[in-house]
């Protein structure tokens, strides 16, 4: 079975980490309404309320990836990366593996071209994140 190495954990998860909060930024543009939300949630918005109950949850999903991405790196740090936090970065990859296949399908061309490749990359940097890990001591 593929299992990442600590240091292929490490740059994904800073990866993962990064890009939840630049996202994070993103979605609290769109709640200022600098981005317009004609262009957000691939165009079936209907009004400005859609668009603030979507991006809140959506800048409070990312808020909780962050956190996430934070602890997971706490974890490895101390060699061992517990079940539950696995579990959750399975569940990260999962809705990012769906919000790829709804990218593709999308009304607005932007989303499909740019957000498309953005959620598949995000699913299978999650999914490194997913197989056991336990520090591995080699004895002498």
């Amino acid at each position: 079975m593929w299992n990442p190495s600590k240091k292929i954990r490490t740059i994904s998860n800073k990866i993962l980490l990064v890009i939840f909060t630049l996202t994070s930024i993103f979605h609290v543009l769109a709640l200022l309404q600098i981005v317009p939300y004609k262009y957000l949630w691939g165009g079936r918005l209907q009004s400005l309320e859609e668009m603030y109950v979507m991006e809140s949850i959506s800048l409070l999903a990312n808020l909780f990836f962050v956190y996430c991405s934070y602890i997971y790196l706490q974890y490895l740090n101390k060699g061992l990366v517990p079940i539950w936090i696995r579990l959750v970065f399975g569940f990260i990859a999962a809705i990012f593996f769906l919000n790829t296949l709804g990218n593709l399908i999308a009304v607005t061309d932007l989303e499909t071209l740019l957000a498309t490749p953005v959620t598949a990359f995000l699913s299978v940097v999650s999914f490194t994140l997913v197989p056991k890990y336990e520090n591995q001591t080699s004895e002498l």
